[in-house]
């Protein structure tokens, strides 16, 4: 561990006890421990794999789409710009381009595509152009969204680098006819050759989404999409990727949204990237909350975006808004009490929202275990209750147990439902959110508004 990881780790840490106090502090540092030994393992893993793989071949799709790769690159460090264009080279689907709009200062990115394209045997397509100006991360994507030519296109960061079968996968998940596909991701140091947290996505989340962009690398949408969307926004650099994203699935239907639950982006860190010193680029995480804000203008919705206790992660607070409890119906079991005494205004506030069928909060026990945080389904058919028995102090992985997020049900013992969804009633709550999802509504989890169940 270097000296600059260490001031990196200091900062880091001052920075979160003065935002959350010690306690706090002390329970995520816990946390981090349990992460740094999934790390490790994670690592050794991801080696052992990459030193004994074979070479990959391509299988067939039904239909050959073109993917355009968007790359804008500023000042690359070679030996990153070099492992990006053998990690296109190795691609084991063929028909995409990479399209790299450069804003150097100098030529020397050129001369090393230069040197690739003579060596490569596979004659990968690389569009190369030199940008006379350097406007920004967002501006210098849309010059290579303006010269692409696939149907779906992908931005992939100048200094990271992907999986040998990433675009034969994209490709072969739109055969269906999505118009948004993305993949899981992880971290990657070149300093210390370590891979490391990685990022298992669930499937689409709306609401996941307006707390964290949790979907971030590798995305690829119908280029048409992107186009429609007007390309990246230059008043939203440092999150431009959250704010693109955000339009783009407000373009299309959940059910045109796939995701490739296969680690496929590999990105890599510095001392100066968000990815690896969050410390670095705080504009970003405030560009984070400007792109919400903008989101929740756009849908003429009056709302608070707020910082939760991690960085990049946001709470939006729909509770300044009044609605009429004729609109909806409140369950909320006698054994339970509620921890805050705006529970039911807070939980109310989502239905400004159309889409909000149901909303729920979580349930806790006398020493502050998870009873219920909502519920899934697993492999047997079996009614689950995520993050069961994790004190409500923790946030889980990728913090996903602290944020809002939609779920298959919440429970029926602490939750509102639209008044006119009551017909669906079951006393089962997979069955009974099963209908209402069906009708096209979200089911909605706040694990801030909270309940405790007390022995009577």
């Amino acid at each position: 561990m270097n000296l600059r990881t260490l001031e990196n780790i200091y900062a880091r840490t001052k920075s979160y006890i003065e935002r959350n106090g010690i306690t706090d502090t002390l329970i995520r540092s816990g946390e981090g421990i349990k992460d740094s030994c999934s790390d490790y393992l994670y690592n050794r893993e991801v080696q052992r794999k990459r030193s004994s793989d074979i070479p990959k071949t391509a299988g067939e799709v039904e239909k050959a789409v073109k993917i355009s790769l968007l790359i804008p690159a500023y000042n690359t460090d070679h030996i990153a710009f070099i492992r990006l264009l053998n990690s296109l080279a190795g691609q084991t689907y063929r028909n995409f381009e990479a399209i790299i709009a450069d804003a150097s200062d100098d030529d020397s990115l050129k001369g090393l595509v230069d040197e690739f394209k003579a060596a490569d045997e596979k004659n990968t397509e690389i569009i190369y152009f030199k940008i006379d100006e350097n406007r920004g991360i967002s501006a210098n994507t849309n010059e290579a969204l303006k010269k692409a030519t696939g149907e779906y296109i992908a931005a992939v960061d100048h200094d990271d680098f992907i999986e040998n079968d990433a675009i034969f996968m994209i490709a072969a998940a739109v055969q269906d006819g999505s118009d948004i596909v993305y993949t899981d991701e992880d971290k990657y140091s070149a300093d210390s050759d370590k891979y490391f947290c990685p990022n298992r996505k669930p499937d689409f989340n709306k609401d996941l989404l307006l707390s964290n962009n949790y979907i971030c690398h590798l995305f690829a949408v119908r280029r048409t999409i992107a186009e429609k969307t007007g390309g990246f926004r230059s008043e939203f650099d440092g999150a431009q990727d959250y704010d693109f994203i955000l339009r783009c699935t407000e373009e299309t239907s959940p059910d045109k949204i796939s995701h490739i639950p296969q680690i496929l982006y590999h990105w890599c860190v510095s001392d100066n990237s968000t990815a690896d010193n969050p410390m670095s680029k705080l504009y970003a995480y405030e560009k984070g909350k400007e792109v919400l804000r903008d989101y929740l203008r756009d849908k003429d919705i009056t709302a608070e975006v707020t910082d939760t206790k991690h960085r990049g992660f946001y709470r939006i607070n729909y509770g300044r808004n009044i609605v009429s409890k004729d609109e909806y119906c409140l369950i909320v079991d006698k054994k339970l009490i509620p921890l805050d005494e705006d529970y039911e205004e807070i939980l109310a506030s989502y239905f400004l929202r159309e889409d909000v069928g149901a909303v729920g909060g979580r349930i806790i026990g006398e020493l502050g275990n998870i009873i219920c945080n909502g519920y899934t389904v697993d492999a047997c058919d079996r009614r689950v209750s995520l993050y069961a028995k994790m004190h409500t102090k923790l946030s889980g992985y990728m913090h996903r147990a602290s944020m809002q997020q939609d779920v298959e049900a919440v429970s029926l013992h602490a939750c509102l439902v639209r008044r006119s969804l009551m017909k669906y009633y079951e006393k089962d709550p997979i069955k009974m959110f099963e209908k209402i999802r069906a009708q096209g509504y979200l089911v909605l989890l706040d694990p801030e508004v909270q309940f405790m169940s007390v022995k009577q």
